[in-house]
């Protein structure tokens, strides 16, 4: 049956033929399936053409100049649109450019209040040092005092004991 399907072209110069009769009283499967294919394809390019016929007849039955009416509508709808868009986007941009300016705002006087909030950091804390080591100096000085004062009370009381003591 193989050989049946296929059939060796047959060269007449420059033209190539197949023995077509070979294939024709193949199977009547085949022949029916061809012919149901040939019927699709058919159907589809005549509703196809039918269709773009059918289009082209409408078009042409409209008046041009509502044609040309509905188009201009449609363009001055369109710019309509178009400049309400641009519209709200510059409200938008807008309103961006207020948000962004209230923040750099904002971060700039964070800046600041850092570097307040060092200067003050440091004074406070050169206050502390400074509070720091003339308390050191202070306990220092009452130390030695109070060394020089039992010195100076401790020998007179110890001679005085010396003599009074026999």
């Amino acid at each position: 049956m193989a050989d049946l399907l296929y059939a060796p072209p047959v060269s007449r110069g420059s033209e190539v033929l197949f023995n077509i009769g070979l294939l024709i009283n193949v199977h009547p499967v085949v022949n029916g399936i061809s012919g149901a294919v040939s019927i699709v394809i058919a159907t589809t390019g005549t509703v196809t053409v039918t269709r773009d016929w059918q289009r082209r007849l409408a078009h042409a039955a409209e008046d041009p100049g509502k044609v040309l009416r509905d188009r201009i509508t449609r363009i001055n709808d369109a710019f309509a649109e178009a400049a309400s868009l641009m519209e709200d986007l510059r409200r938008d941009l807008e309103a961006q450019q207020a948000a962004r300016e209230t923040l750099v705002a904002q971060a700039e006087e964070q800046q600041r209040l850092l570097e307040v909030n060092e200067e003050q950091a440091e004074k406070i804390r050169q206050i502390l040092v400074g509070e720091t080591k003339a308390t050191i100096r202070a306990e220092r000085r009452q130390q030695w005092m109070f060394f020089t004062l039992g010195v100076l009370v401790s020998i007179p009381i110890g001679v005085a004991i010396n003599l009074l003591v026999p």
